[in-house]
C-alpha cells in the first residue's frame, strides 16, 4: 500500500475488540473505514502512555518496516487515592487482577476520584507520527455494575453521571468518553476530514 493512500481507510493496531467496536462506530459514519492491523506491538515500560506510543510506533515503522496510515490507542485509568495506579499498567493489570482487585485495593477509601485518559498515535507515512490525547475525569464504584464496554468500563462513572460507562450504550459513552475526545482532535489531522467533520 503506497503512503496515504485514501483519506478513507486507516488500519487500527489493537487485539481488543471492544476498543475497535468503540472507534468503529465513531469513525464509519464519517466515511472512514477502520481495518485490524495484525501486528506485534511492542510495549516499552514507562512513566507516560505517550512514551509507550512514540516506542512502539517506531519499533513498527523502523523495524518491522510498516509504511500504511494507522492508529494506535493507548488508554489507562488513574486513581488519584492509588497514586494514579494502574495508570500505564492499566492493561496488565486489568489482565491479571481485573476489577475485583482493584475494588479490594479501594477498600475504605473514601476519596475515589479517578480519570481515564487515552492517547492516539496517528501514523501517517507522509508526515510521522502525531500524538492525540483526551481525559475524562469521574469516580470509582464500590461495586461491577453494568454488562456493556470493556475493561473498567463496570466501575467506573464519568463526572455528572449516576451510571457507570458499563451500564450506557455506546453511543453514550461516545459522547463523553476520553477514547472520543482524542478521537476528535484525530480528525483535524486525518487527510480530506476536515470539510466531513464539520
Amino acid at each position: 500500500m503506497s503512503a496515504d493512500r485514501g483519506s478513507g481507510e486507516i488500519f487500527l493496531l489493537t487485539g481488543n475488540l471492544g476498543k475497535l467496536k468503540e472507534i468503529k462506530r465513531w469513525l464509519d459514519p464519517l466515511g472512514i473505514e477502520v481495518k485490524i492491523m495484525k501486528k506485534e506491538f511492542v510495549e516499552v515500560q514507562a512513566d507516560t502512555l505517550e512514551e509507550v506510543i512514540h516506542f512502539g510506533v517506531g519499533h513498527l515503522v523502523e523495524s518491522e518496516g510498516v509504511d500504511v496510515p494507522f492508529i494506535k490507542d493507548d488508554s489507562g485509568l488513574f486513581i488519584r487515592a492509588l497514586e494514579e495506579f494502574p495508570g500505564v499498567y492499566s492493561s496488565y493489570v486489568q489482565r491479571t487482577v481485573g476489577n475485583q482487585g482493584i475494588l479490594r485495593l479501594m477498600e475504605g477509601i473514601e476519596d475515589r476520584r479517578a480519570r481515564f485518559r487515552t492517547v492516539i498515535g496517528l501514523y501517517l507515512p507522509s508526515r510521522g507520527l502525531s500524538i492525540f490525547t483526551g481525559e475524562c475525569h469521574g469516580t470509582i464504584t464500590k461495586e461491577i455494575r453494568g454488562k456493556q464496554g470493556f475493561g473498567y468500563d463496570p466501575i467506573f462513572v464519568p463526572d455528572g453521571e449516576e451510571r457507570t460507562f458499563a451500564e450506557m450504550s455506546i453511543e453514550e459513552k461516545n459522547s463523553m468518553s476520553h477514547r472520543v475526545l482524542a478521537l476528535t482532535r484525530f480528525l483535524d489531522h486525518f487527510p480530506n476530514q476536515g470539510t466531513k467533520n464539520k
